[in-house]
Formats: structure tokens, sequence, C-alpha cells
């Protein structure tokens, strides 16, 4: 957790999903598909990179350049991680699935070492687009939440070929 061995700096809950330690908080979009890959592909890894591929499209439609990296499971932008990904399956019924920083206050991510990966950063959507707008700059945090829902959503659909439909 990088605690120095004594108590977690934050609340620790286990999962039974892929992945190391991570940090769910305010300002991320959580994506925790519950899909049957036997009507997709039946393979974890071609689901992660899909899953990747939601987000770097997501990214995209807002002027971002994600990408992967070799060897890890994630999103970046220059160099930093701006998704995680953890997945599991039960009979090829998914569960859990992806977190994208949007205008997540990153200083939890400083209390742990973000899914074992000690020599990369983490960042999130808002900060990305007001390095681009430059000093001063502002954003309105619930209007870039709600484009980046809208901009995920729609990049799952395209990607899987799905409808969705959201309930109030």
């Amino acid at each position: 957790l990088g605690s120095g061995g004594g108590a977690p700096p934050l609340p620790l809950f286990r999962t039974e999903r892929g992945g190391e330690v991570t940090y769910h908080g305010p300002g991320q979009l959580v994506l925790y598909p519950v899909m049957d890959l036997r009507s997709f592909e039946q393979d974890l890894h071609w689901y992660m990179r899909t899953l990747e591929e939601v987000v770097i499209r997501t990214l995209g439609a807002l002027g971002l350049e994600g990408e992967r990296v070799e060897g890890l499971t994630g999103v970046w932008v220059e160099g930093k991680k701006v998704a995680a990904i953890g997945v599991r399956a039960k009979r090829w019924i998914t569960y859990h699935g992806l977190a994208l920083n949007v205008t997540t206050d990153l200083s939890p991510f400083e209390n742990i070492v973000p899914c074992g990966i000690q020599d990369r950063g983490v960042t999130s959507v808002k900060e990305l687009l007001l390095e681009r707008k430059g000093e001063g700059a502002s954003l309105d945090e619930g209007q870039l939440l709600d484009q980046v829902a809208a901009a995920l959503l729609e990049s799952f659909a395209s990607i899987f070929n799905v409808n969705y439909c959201v309930i109030d």
C-alpha cells in the first residue's frame, strides 16, 4: 500500500478482481459492465484491451490522446495513468471493469502504489485539460463529468455494438 507497514492510510476493501491496490472516489467514472463474453470473445485479455479502447476513444472525443503501455493494463496520457482496469469473470460473465479519473482529487493516490506500479504517476481528465488551457484556466466539474460520462457510454456502445439506456 505504500503506508510503511502500519495501518492503511485509507479504508481498505478486498475484491475479487484482477489488479492490485487502487482507489475509488468522487470524480471518477466507474464502468462495471456485466456481460456474457460468450456473445463476444471468450478471452479476458481481449476484454481488457477492448475496455482500454473504450477509454482511448472517450479521451479522443475530448481532444486527448490516450495510449496503452506495453506490459501494463490501463490507459495513459503523457506517461500518467488516467484509467485503471480490473476485471473478473465467472463462466464468462464479467464483473468489475474500469475507473476513469475525471475530476478526481488525486492526493489519495499518493498514499498507495496504484495497481502496483511504482514508477508512473496518475492524472485526471480535468488536470490534462487544464494543462492544455494554461495557467488560470478553470472548468465546470459537473459539466465535465456529464460530458465524459456521455462520451464513455457512446464509446462503449459503439465498440461493443450494444445499446444502452439511462435510468434515473
